[in-house]
């Protein structure tokens, strides 16, 4: 019954994260893409927050102010800067593109936690990287972009500040009950926080004005709320509701009911279902050569699913035989 109920968790993150670039997309630019991160994180943040209470009352801890310090500049990290890259790019690249850039975000924890918590690379985790890293260069051709350069490296920056963003948070929160859900929650909340009143700030005429003359729109007079509709609010409460807040819950009720390894499934599944995703509801073409480096991108992520699995066992194996003879 609890392997059902987390297969049934990880199954909703997966479909709602995979389907993020398509909704986003979906909203025909009805919303300024700071705008729109801003109210999705708030409705997500809100939504999480029930359930990092639970997990401080689990714990019987109470929040200090150096917590709350992390959290402000993991928001920082994570939604001001991270994901308003995120949904900024979507302006410029295919969903799909934009889908299997992001997901190297995966690979980028890897390297930054190799060199920030001194975690050990094997032969079969470094071969995975590389084989991964091959087919995104041949998703993204460098050399032939599909969409715009800026577009890219914005995502491709998207990708490696949100890695690090997880890499520090699991550095910052190490040893407090706070990782995990909590710090998702609270640095959701002081990140939508911060970006208020950063969008605040680009009301100022003078501000304003100097967005708009560097080819900056997206950074003038940032609305709060101007946009909605009838028509676009299904798909906004759906960017809100499901990906930010029930994908984000999925995922963090996965973890606790199979574990970080099993769950970790979700991002290897998102580079070959966002494309899918993608040509269905946005009859987006996928090209042949966008397949071939797709399927490096599949081999590479089973391989470091697999390396991890196997990780997990030794550990395992590791504690039941060295553990008992310490006592």
């Amino acid at each position: 019954m609890r392997d059902k109920k987390g297969l049934l968790y990880i199954l909703m993150a997966t479909v709602f994260f995979s389907s993020m670039e398509v909704a986003v997309k979906a909203t025909n630019g009805a919303f300024n893409p700071v705008q729109l991160n801003f109210l999705r994180f708030m409705v997500g943040g809100i939504i999480l927050f029930p359930f990092a209470q639970k997990k401080l009352r689990e714990h019987q801890y109470k929040l200090q102010k150096s917590d709350y310090v992390r959290f402000a500049f993991l928001g920082f990290m994570c939604i001001v800067f991270s994901m308003t890259f995120y949904t900024l790019c979507l302006s410029y690249i295919p969903a799909h593109e934009g889908a299997i850039i992001f997901a190297g975000n995966t690979y980028f924890s890897i390297l930054f936690a190799a060199l920030l918590l001194k975690e050990k690379m094997n032969l079969q985790t470094i071969t995975a990287l590389i084989i991964s890293f091959v087919g995104m260069m041949i998703i993204i051709n460098p050399l032939h972009l599909e969409g715009s350069s800026a577009g890219v490296l914005i995502c491709i920056g998207a990708a490696v500040s949100f890695a690090l963003y997880g890499v520090l948070g699991k550095l910052l929160t190490k040893g407090r009950p706070t990782g995990g859900i909590v710090m998702t929650c609270y640095a959701d909340l002081f990140g939508v926080a911060e970006l208020a009143l950063l969008m605040a700030w680009t009301h100022i005429s003078s501000v304003s004005q100097f967005f708009l003359s560097h080819g900056l729109k997206h950074f003038a007079s940032i609305p709060y709320i101007q946009g909605i509709s009838m028509q676009n609010l299904p798909v906004l409460l759906y960017i809100a509701i499901g990906v930010t807040g029930l994908g984000f819950a999925g995922y963090f009720l996965a973890i606790d009911t199979l574990g970080v390894t099993m769950t970790s499934l979700v991002f290897f599944i998102k580079p070959a279902l966002s494309p899918v995703f993608a040509y269905v509801f946005l009859n987006e073409v996928i090209s042949g050569r966008s397949l071939f480096g797709l399927s490096f991108v599949i081999i590479g992520s089973a391989m470091l699913y697999y390396a991890r699995v196997k990780e997990e066992k030794n550990h395992i194996a590791y504690q039941a035989a060295v553990l008992p003879k310490m006592k």
